[in-house]
């Protein structure tokens, strides 16, 4: 299942379905301020993407001591499709850190050069985050970041897991 749409020549699109595999510059998951396995999906992303992003997490912590909620880092993509996975630190039920985590995540991929940037629902793990703000949050923080600020993002993607929190992002992204 897909929705797509174009928001000033940068496209914007929907998938139900995993984003373990799929080819891009940068998949953008959901982190803490250490860099930690945590939550479901940080989890199975990194172990698929194996020891060696961890030890590349483990090396950023060393050196900012943490990183700051709402804030992005960029490691290797590991032995995943994609080339880079952005960390972006949303480890709260805040919906101001989650608009401030998606737009340090797109701000980050934009400044690096990435074309192809996929993200996942990134309040997926915080208990008691509620799905459909967290795709109000997300859909408008990135199309605002579109129109107002984008320079080499040509495709951003989200992928979700299940049907329910797809028709929450799709019923935003249709407003």
């Amino acid at each position: 299942m897909e929705y797509k749409t174009t928001v000033n020549d940068t496209k914007l699109e929907l998938y139900l379905s995993e984003l373990y595999d799929v080819a891009c510059d940068a998949i953008v998951i959901p982190s803490n301020n250490r860099l930690l396995p945590s939550g479901t999906l940080r989890c199975s992303v990194l172990k698929k993407a194996g020891a060696k992003v961890q030890v590349e997490c483990n090396r950023i912590v060393n050196q900012v001591s943490s990183v700051p909620l709402g804030d992005a880092v960029v490691t290797s993509g590991g032995e995943l499709s994609a080339q880079h996975i952005i960390h972006a630190n949303n480890s709260s039920r805040d919906v101001k850190s989650l608009m401030k985590a998606t737009w340090s995540a797109l701000k980050l991929a934009d400044k690096k050069g990435y074309e192809k940037v996929v993200f996942c629902a990134l309040s997926k793990d915080v208990q008691g985050f509620n799905m459909e703000a967290c795709a109000k949050v997300m859909i408008l923080t990135i199309k605002k970041y579109i129109s107002e600020i984008n320079e080499n993002i040509k495709k951003i993607c989200v992928f979700l897991e299940n049907q329910e929190d797809y028709e929450n992002f799709e019923k935003i992204l249709k407003e």
